[in-house]
């Protein structure tokens, strides 16, 4: 029972601590998305390993399109411009954003619902967050790099 509780204890220092070590300031700038989970699980479900080489071929250069044009730009403590496709098109996004300890909460300006994610590391060189749905790690984890400008 005293491991157990001590474990416990362990993981939730490492949780506060966490916390209180992100530089939201390290935030700021351009992210590109490099690997994002919920990709490779496309990759590996029936309908894409059964497609035929035509069909896996467009899915391919969807899923290639999404790579290249997805853009997250933090500037400011609280603006966002993102990049999205839209019905195969690249369409630029505008947003607010609040960070509070490892949630990132995302407002588009036109949307109905919010966007949530938590941070699971954020240094100057990479951001890996999990989108949120209704509170709950679903999607895995997007792994973004930094732009250099």
């Amino acid at each position: 029972m005293r491991k157990l509780l001590l474990i416990l204890g362990l993981v939730f220092i490492g949780q506060v601590a966490f916390c209180q070590e992100l530089d939201t300031a390290l935030l700021t700038g351009q992210w590109q998305l490099k690997h994002y989970d919920a990709i490779e699980e496309i990759r590996q479900s029936d309908r894409y390993v059964n497609a035929t080489p035509q069909v896996r071929e467009g899915m391919d250069r969807k899923i290639d399109r999404l790579m290249e044009n997805t853009f997250y730009h933090f500037t400011g403590r609280d603006s966002l411009f993102f990049t999205d496709l839209r019905n195969g098109s690249v369409v630029e996004r505008k947003a607010s954003y609040a960070l509070r300890d490892s949630l990132l909460t995302i407002t588009e300006i036109g949307a109905k619902r919010d966007k949530r994610a938590k941070i699971l590391e954020l240094d100057v060189r990479q951001l890996v967050l999990v989108p949120l749905v209704n509170g709950s790690e679903k999607k895995g984890r997007m792994v973004f790099e930094r732009v250099e400008p």
